[in-house]
């Protein structure tokens, strides 16, 4: 029998959570390194036809910024922060959803290049610590709101 550990928050951690907050955390990590791998494109001018696709990734965004706005508007939080929440989600959507593809995009193309890289590896440990950072930060959210004044946040 497992024992459930504890947590920061005293809540306890089981192999369904595990399993849960893990496959969350590798498919955030999947698809940061494919954004960050789109910006190795985009820096090293292998992005070719990225203007022809660019209303898709505005479309990505739109669609990110009025699903967060449909959430947000149900929560508790008042109208100024459903508005900022949801135009962060509509850049932050617009910007992976655009980064991501165009890594896929560029790793399809040439994928001699970005398989044979000691680089990709580079990029995963980052991904893998910016999901895991991200887990955190919305886990911890409202913990962290509370310890620092809202003039200095």
């Amino acid at each position: 029998m497992v024992t459930p550990m504890a947590t920061s928050l005293q809540r306890t951690v089981d192999r369904a959570m595990l399993a849960r907050t893990g496959g969350l955390v590798a498919v955030c990590t999947t698809v940061l390194t494919a954004a960050f791998v789109g910006v190795v494109a985009l820096v090293a001018g292998n992005a070719d036809g990225v203007g022809s696709r660019l209303q898709f990734y505005i479309l990505a965004g739109a669609l990110a910024f009025v699903g967060s706005l449909l959430v947000l508007e149900e929560s508790r939080h008042d109208g100024r922060t459903v508005i900022q929440g949801s135009l962060v989600a509509g850049i932050a959507g617009f910007v992976v959803v655009g980064l991501a593809s165009e890594g896929v995009l560029y790793a399809m193309a040439d994928p001699e290049t970005v398989l044979s890289s000691s680089l990709l590896v580079y990029l995963v440990a980052a991904a893998l610590v910016a999901s895991g950072l991200g887990y955190w930060s919305v886990r911890n959210w409202r913990l962290v709101g509370r310890r620092i004044p809202n003039d200095r946040l």
